[in-house]
């Protein structure tokens, strides 16, 4: 009880529970359910690359409604009212004239055996929670989730939230039994949209900027993080203003070792609708603030169109890491899309010049991909590709906490920088019945010890590093990635994802001792997938 009154505190204070859910969880399973119809639609106007999206943007896209009739026979009962829940409802939903409110359980019961661990055989994982949604008025929607879990995870997963005392995409972790885990998941929002033009968000959640199964600009890997969510859409155009507050919590740079260190974040992202094919983001980001403390909080950083640069300079900062980027794609009537970004962090003009050489100053990343809904003409068939690459000592800095990290993990690729990846992934539902499969196959920078800086950790400060010319991809102790993983599901309730789950995962390294162990799990679960758990790298 304790708990759950603890969870709902931090809830409350990070979202004021006043205000449906305006927009849709990024979760790869949620995308599936509407990411064939948007593809397939070229007339849409939606613009995709920015998540979350909202449900008014998705809804004509949705598919579950297939699963689901068009009227319900409400029968007298216990027996009929557990049926409704169980296969096609809400648990908890309350109207009335001027609100809309529902409540569903989250779950995520899990068992399965892992074969590489020397220490255990067992997996798990015990998650109860609640997630709760709703609409005052015709202006103001609201979420909030709150998950209390205890698990133990694949051996790289397991060893990876061991180092970082985060769970991956979760939150700080203390030790449950032999090898597990306690933790806990809260995330929250208020939206507000006054009309067409303007849109706002505030909560304790993650961003999405990309067409990827990764993004090399922000995406939803690190753990929630609060923020100030500005949307302003007009004609083919939608731009995005973010702030937000971030941590680091390496004891080594906090002033207080009970107060982890602060930074901040300022961005921007424009969208462009040019024609009906094409879409073109630009993207601005700065991370500002030091583990010393000299800076503060800028109010100039809360100016929502100024260019970053610029004003970092005439306030002095030296501290701030600054990050452009660009995001690209094109789709067919076939149900097509072919995507692209490129991420400069920092990079010098003539070293450009010298790429043959490799300077350490051309820090940047680049992904590739297409997806196709619909695939070779089969309903609800998804195919993609995607390449992904970032150069070493990209998105770190040279003050170390201004890093394009959050609670130590990466705030864009979860493998941080040095690496070059190629992931393939099917999806396919028939009816109730969900397969996916994927495979990722990666070439890995590793430090062979823990005073080498090949610049594949971005914690580490690009001023201390192990090179300055001939830095390439792979540099340092190159390890080869491969990882696999088949699934299949039974969808039991499409309204709130509940479903039952049988898979295997596989990871394998050529340096396990210098990244991550290998490991070989099958698993067996219950489960409302609203949120992920990366354990793809």
């Amino acid at each position: 009880m304790r708990t759950i009154i603890t969870l709902l505190a931090l809830a409350l204070a990070g979202v004021p529970l006043l205000a449906q859910f305006a927009t849709t969880p990024i979760h790869t399973t949620e995308r599936m359910w509407y990411e064939s119809g948007l593809l397939r639609d070229t007339s849409n106007t939606v613009h995709t690359a920015v998540l979350p999206l909202r449900r008014a943007e998705t809804t004509p896209y949705d598919r579950r409604t297939e699963l689901l009739p068009d009227s319900i026979e409400v029968r007298k009962g216990l027996l009929p009212w557990i049926g409704r829940k169980l296969w096609r409802e809400d648990l908890f939903r309350y109207t009335g004239d001027n609100y809309d409110v529902s409540i569903n359980p989250i779950v995520g019961f899990v068992v399965g055996q892992e074969s590489e661990s020397a220490t255990y055989d067992g997996i798990y994982q015990n998650s109860r929670g609640a997630h709760i949604e709703g609409v005052l008025g015709e202006k103001v929607s609201f979420y909030t989730t709150l998950v209390e879990t205890q698990a133990r995870f694949a051996a790289h997963t397991n060893q990876l939230t061991r180092q970082n005392r985060v769970v991956p995409g979760y939150w700080l972790t203390k030790s449950f039994r032999d090898s597990a885990y306690d933790f806990a998941y809260v995330a929250g929002e208020v939206a507000y949209t006054p009309n067409k033009l303007f849109h706002f968000r505030l909560g304790r959640g993650k961003q999405f900027f990309g067409e990827g199964h990764r993004s090399m600009l922000l995406s939803d890997n690190s753990v929630n993080y609060p923020f100030f969510r500005i949307e302003t859409t007009f004609g083919k155009v939608k731009y995005v203003n973010l702030w937000s507050v971030m941590n680091d919590i390496r004891r080594e740079i906090a002033i207080d070792e009970d107060v982890f260190a602060k930074k901040y974040l300022s961005m921007h992202y424009l969208s462009m609708n040019l024609g009906q094919r094409w879409n073109v983001g630009l993207f601005e980001a700065l991370m500002w603030g030091d583990e010393l403390r000299r800076y503060g909080f800028d109010a100039n950083f809360l100016n929502p169109i100024i260019m970053y640069r610029p004003v970092e300079f005439a306030q002095g900062f030296s501290g701030g890491n600054m990050l452009l980027g660009m995001n690209a794609s094109y789709r067919t009537n076939t149900g097509i899309r072919v995507y692209g970004q490129l991420m400069i962090d920092e990079f010098n003009i003539n070293r450009i010049r010298e790429w043959s050489e490799g300077p350490w100053q051309n820090m940047m990343a680049v992904q590739l991909g297409a997806k196709w809904g619909d695939a070779v003409g089969v309903d609800n068939l998804f195919l993609r590709a995607e390449y992904n690459t970032a150069r070493p000592h990209t998105y770190s800095h040279r003050d170390i906490l201004t890093n394009w990290g959050h609670y130590a993990q990466p705030l864009a690729h979860p493998l941080g920088a040095n690496f070059r990846e190629l992931l393939l992934h099917l999806h396919y539902r028939w009816g109730r019945w969900q397969g996916q499969a994927a495979i990722h196959s990666a070439l890995i920078g590793r430090d062979e010890n823990k005073d080498a800086n090949w610049g594949g950790n971005i914690f580490k400060s690009f001023d201390i590093r192990s090179a300055d010319t001939d830095v390439f991809v792979g540099n340092g102790r190159a390890s080869q990635l491969l990882y696999w993983r088949a699934e299949l599901n039974y969808v039991i309730n499409p309204v709130y994802n509940l479903r039952l789950q049988a898979g295997i995962q596989s990871r394998t390294e050529d340096e396990p001792t210098l990244g991550l162990p290998n490991s070989r799990t099958v698993y067996f679960g219950l489960k409302t997938n609203m949120y992920d758990l990366y354990q793809d790298y």
